[in-house]
């Protein structure tokens, strides 16, 4: 029993070893070397893991082995989704059938359950808490481990005893629940990173934008009234074009610098209870003429109660027509712009969606960053904007896109 419990352990070791490598690379995954294989290769390292599992294993008897590959199979599986789980399924058996022995078919029954159950459970897997993760790699490891239990001792002649095997289930079960925690720690740690990294940079706007945005707008303000008095006093029709054209391009300016003002400062200053139905309402109206300039069509359905939030009404209104904006001009060849709400767990969604042509996975990471806009002239300055107010706020919003197909915005709120 102690020789057993020893090598136990020791092929516990190998599971925890590519763990450490996975760091590394999410590390490398915020630098330009490796930024984008290194997605790959974490999906790698728990394969990596087992296929040592099983290279090193406890020998019981010339039928049957015992080790700990399903622990990064489970954990790969849960975090990597389907494809992963099939790919891992396929190297495990492969491997697992030149070694041979009675064993396999054990191994065939009780991977295949993994892959079907892990490959469920991994659609909501991230969305799930830690309390929630641990209980569904527990639930997965217990159910495998007492399949494999059972089909090994009813099914298959072996000389494993019945002791060995509880020893080796709550092994198994302790080493996943272990593994779970290190890995829930360096996602933790790497978007502690990354907001960090986020946070230095929207301070250094933060704070050059409450410096100039002052000084700046009063000049065009008081430099946009004296252009209305002299166009006032003008005949000529080329003439009073020109002087509409640099009105225009001030008024652009102070919106510009507005923007800047607004990020700077995102937090609402009158706060009061607003009414959400009656502002996206209000919002979709002025927002429409430009639709209709676009061939874009505006749906919407706003099936909620009478529900209120706490904010600022000019900034929700600022931080929808910031969105719908973007919306409409992503659908350049005309498209549909649907608005939905709804109430859920005490939580307002609302949906925001377009049929235009859609983002890349950096691009939707990098959304509300500094600067970024996938658009040729833009400033970046409008979904910035538009993520202040609603940070400020206390909500969250997710985006969700497939390129040629489209985009949706989910805000979503306490109430």
């Amino acid at each position: 029993m102690l020789l057993t419990a020893k090598n136990l352990l020791l092929n516990l070791l190998l599971v925890f070893a590519p763990l450490s490598i996975i760091q590394i690379l999410y590390l490398l995954k915020h630098t330009n070397f490796l930024k984008k294989s290194s997605g790959w290769l974490l999906t790698l390292f728990p394969g990596v893991a087992i296929i040592l599992c099983m290279v090193y294993p406890v020998v019981v008897d010339d039928n049957f082995i015992l080790d700990f590959r399903r622990i990064p199979f489970i954990l790969g599986a849960l975090y990597g989704g389907k494809w992963v789980a099939i790919i891992y399924l396929i190297v495990t058996l492969a491997y697992r059938f030149t070694l041979g022995g009675a064993g396999f078919y054990s191994t065939l029954l009780s991977f295949t359950l993994i892959t079907i159950v892990a490959s469920i459970a991994s659609s909501h897997f991230l969305k799930y808490s830690l309390k929630k993760k641990l209980l569904v790699a527990a639930s997965i490891d217990l159910m495998v481990g007492v399949t494999s239990t059972v089909i090994s001792l009813t099914v298959f002649e072996t000389q494993i005893h019945t002791s060995s095997w509880i020893l080796f289930n709550m092994t198994s079960l302790l080493g996943l629940l272990l593994a779970t925690l290190v890995y829930e720690v360096f996602l933790n740690q790497f978007k502690l990173l990354q907001s960090v990294m986020e946070g230095q940079k929207l301070e250094v706007v933060s704070h050059l934008a409450a410096s100039i945005s002052h000084e700046v707008r009063n000049p065009l303000t008081v430099s946009r009234g004296f252009l209305q008095l002299i166009e006032n006093d003008l005949e000529s029709k080329q003439t009073k074009d020109y002087m509409e054209l640099a009105i225009n391009e001030l008024d652009r300016a102070t919106e510009i610098i507005n923007d800047y003002l607004t990020f700077a400062k995102p937090f609402p200053e009158d706060v009061e209870e607003i009414d959400v139905a009656s502002e996206i309402a209000y919002s979709v109206g002025v927002i429409t003429p430009l639709a209709t300039l676009k061939d874009v069509t505006i749906t919407t359905k706003i099936d909620i109660s009478p529900t209120t939030i706490q904010s600022e009404k000019r900034k929700f209104q600022q931080c929808l027509m910031n969105i719908f904006k973007n919306a409409i001009e992503a659908m350049p060849d005309g498209g549909t712009l649907t608005v939905t709400t709804k109430i859920e767990k005490k939580k307002l969604e609302i949906s925001i969606a377009d049929t235009g042509i859609g983002m890349t996975e950096e691009q939707l990471s990098r959304m509300g960053q500094p600067f970024f806009t996938t658009k040729e002239k833009g400033t970046g300055l409008g979904m910035m904007v538009s993520h202040s107010i609603v940070q400020a706020m206390k909500g969250e919003i997710i985006y969700v896109s497939t390129q040629g197909e489209g985009t949706t915005v989910h805000l979503v709120f306490e109430i």
